[in-house]
């Protein structure tokens, strides 16, 4: 009823933390709750078992989260009410006033921005409920050649005591250094005491720290969900707009449509890359020239140009930010359920829950008032996702929020646990010991098989070149693990110097995390779990090294899955003939549990084993795509058959085209091979469902887990 990561986590909190090994895990009763709490939906409402009662609240939160991280959120909301009481739990409303008045001429006023969120109106309002006239407040957008002019506005704010709002810095931040050298002077100068400098600016680390040291921070988040984004859209539209199209009925349900898809795209960026693999700003303009576009066509042409609209809206308006293939193809299938002849139809729906849908009314104000009526909570299906999708989300708040800790904690390498815990330098030295005495040898081609190579000069091989690539790449890595290893401890014992890089792999042995000297290859892993599969990789190399080609290849563990493929391509298409341009590969997976099944090679391509189906589930027996199960978020999948067709002899029209990703991040960049760096390749699936239903669900196969 528990991963193996999360049961090693548990004999480490026993260890470490209560320094009472087996104190949970002997006792069946305590692990009868710890088990109500990891199936239960709301595991922080759940009583701990007595046995647990008398531990700290923060070792209760602690114990719960290795159970159910994805709830780590309302676990700290918990924490924090508890300790320090329901104030501290809230978001106080935006009080402008007040941080007006604790600020002086000297204190500048940074607005940090989040997507959406536009404090000028605020501001605005502010300056004329405190008599601040038009000519005495000035503002301008920061951007190439405006520095002079931004100059020009603070000295004379100065001066004659007027507000000067310079906003987007992060645009500038080229000329924030001379912002920051003008507030140094003006600490010395006469100012005014009227003149405020209020500053607006989304997060960059290349904000200067001494403006931010000195400065009043404020945030403002714009409010979140399908509901405030869509109700937004109708408040900002011009009666003008809304009754101007010469075909009112037509137009009106079709502009509902795309105030729809532009709230689920925007809000689908929650869900991290299973929403989108990228997540994109789009802007209030977008919408605005989509919406010109669709009154125009519908004026100037007799019919509904449909293939038209979903061009110019999902290709060219919203497609033109997008830089990832596939997720232009996820925004023409989230458009199509808001743009297509059904949309037009009296009783048609953009879900399955049937709470959203085109309203039969004629009026801005009763649209607005049908919206109003809308679920205040955005279930993943109207989104086009499975329930499961929110654990997805959580356990990315999740990260976030321990990402946030990590960052602001006063020093990495603090010490934790009770008393007569081990230093931070006896835990490093520890974890350096037992890395260096479980480190692999390296990979020579003179322990070989007498098959692995055969045939590599002739060029029948490919599969061997592709090895003997491989066996470099890991090589390189060993001899670096094991320089780190033994410098980090001379270092700590004072033999040599801790260098800014040994510091560093010092921090991430206590924060588990891979350094960056050893992540050759995309990995998300924690450490612990990053060296256990490295030492698997290296495994798997080293029995095909030595007994030779296995009948199925695991290929997660290459450093170049592409390459894999490649020679599989070459292999087949120089033993036949075939012009490797002209071939493909047909996915099949096989109906078998796992790899230990295969007996024998493949006839022709190979078998691959190793990936798992995230945001679907998979039905063995029926070989095809199925709903997920509940809170099962990956599924592992069996072995794979990768055969090379000719383009001409197998259509995958009716497959959904599934897209296979190194890690989670699913994100890649273009590397100098012409490869990305994370997506690997399509493998055709069978539905027996229409494929975009899996292209909105987020479905995709990983190459390994982040655990």
């Amino acid at each position: 009823w528990i991963e193996e990561s999360k049961w090693r986590k548990l004999l480490s909190f026993e260890g470490q933390i209560l320094s009472k090994p087996k104190l949970i895990t002997s006792d069946t009763k305590v692990l009868e709750g710890l088990r109500k709490i990891m199936d239960d939906d709301n595991p922080w409402l759940v009583d701990l078992p007595e046995a647990m009662t008398k531990l700290s609240p923060f070792q209760q939160l602690l114990l719960v989260k290795i159970l159910r991280e994805d709830v780590l959120t309302y676990l700290c909301e918990k924490y924090v009410l508890a300790t320090m009481g329901k104030k501290f739990t809230e978001s106080p409303p935006m009080d402008l006033k007040g941080v007006y008045e604790d600020s002086d001429c000297r204190t500048p006023i940074i607005f940090v921005l989040s997507p959406g969120a536009d404090p000028m109106g605020y501001l605005l309002k502010l300056a004329r409920d405190q008599g601040i006239e038009e000519s005495q407040f000035s503002y301008i957008s920061l951007g190439q050649g405006q520095g002079p002019k931004a100059e020009a506005l603070m000295k004379q704010g100065e001066e004659s005591g007027g507000w000067v709002c310079l906003q987007n810095c992060h645009l500038s931040v080229s000329w924030l250094p001379k912002l920051e050298q003008i507030l140094e002077q003006s600490a010395n100068n006469d100012v005014h005491e009227g003149y405020r400098l209020w500053l607006t600016s989304m997060p960059t680390p290349k904000f200067p720290v001494s403006i931010l040291q000195q400065s009043i921070k404020v945030t403002n988040e714009p409010p979140k969900g399908l509901k405030a984004n869509m109700k937004r859209t109708y408040l900002d539209l011009e009666e003008s707009t809304y009754e101007g199209c010469s075909k009112p009925k037509t137009y009106k349900k079709l502009l509902f449509g795309l105030a729809f898809f532009h709230a689920v795209a925007q809000e689908r960026r929650k869900f991290g890359a299973i929403g989108w693999n990228i997540p994109y700003e789009w802007m209030n303009s977008d919408l605005e020239v989509s919406i010109s576009q669709l009154r125009m066509n519908l004026d100037e042409q007799p019919e509904v140009p449909w293939e038209t609209l979903r061009y110019v809206i999902g290709d060219v308006n919203y497609g033109g930010r997008i830089t990832d293939d596939k997720d232009i193809r996820l925004a023409a299938k989230i458009l199509w359920i808001a743009m297509n002849d059904g949309a037009l139809k009296p009783g048609y729906k953009y879900s399955k829950s049937g709470s959203y849908y085109p309203p039969e009314v004629e009026k801005k104000e009763d649209v607005i008032k049908y919206i109003e009526q809308l679920p205040g909570l955005d279930m993943p299906e109207v989104f086009g996702l499975h329930d499961n999708a929110n654990i997805t989300y959580q356990l990315k708040e999740s990260k976030a929020l321990l990402d946030s800790i990590i960052t602001t904690a006063p020093s990495a390498a603090s010490s934790g646990g009770g008393e007569g815990a081990k230093s931070p330098s006896e835990q490093v030295t520890e974890m350096a010991k037992e890395f260096e005495k479980r480190l692999p040898k390296l990979l020579l081609k003179k322990n070989a098989h007498k098959s692995t190579f055969a045939g590599v000069e002739t060029g029948e091989n490919t599969l061997g070149v592709f090895l003997s690539q491989e066996m470099v790449k890991f090589n390189k890595l060993l001899n670096v693990i094991s320089a780190s290893l033994k410098n980090l401890q001379d270092a700590i014992k004072g033999l040599q110097v801790m260098s800014s890089e040994l510091e560093t792999i010092f921090n991430c042995f206590m924060l588990d995390r891979v350094p960056d000297a050893w992540a050759l290859y995309p990995c998300l892993k924690p450490l612990g779990s990053w060296f256990n599969d490295m030492v698997a990789r290296l495994d798997f190399m080293r029995n095909w090294l030595e007994k030779g080609a296995p009948n199925a290849f695991w290929i997660s563990g290459f450093f170049f899955p592409q390459g894999f493929m490649t020679s599989v391509l070459q292999r087949y298409a120089r033993r036949t003939k075939i012009p490797i341009d002209t071939l493909r590969f047909r996915t099949e997976p096989m109906k078998i549990p796992d790899e230990t099944k295969i007996t024998n090679p493949a006839k022709t391509g190979a078998y691959a084993y190793g990936l798992y189906l995230q945001g679907a589930g998979w039905d063995v027996q029926k070989a095809e795509l199925r709903e997920s199960d509940r809170n099962v978020l990956f599924v592992r999948m069996p072995p794979i058959w990768l055969e090379p067709v000719t383009k001409k002899e197998w259509s995958q029209a009716k497959c959904f085209e599934c897209p296979t990703y190194k890690t989670s991040l699913r994100a890649g960049t273009l590397t100098t091979t012409g490869h990305s760096s994370n997506f690997v390749l399509f493998m055709y699936l069978d539905t027996a469902v229409d494929p975009g239903h899996w292209v909105r669900r987020g479905v995709a196969m990983l190459c390994m887990l982040d655990t």
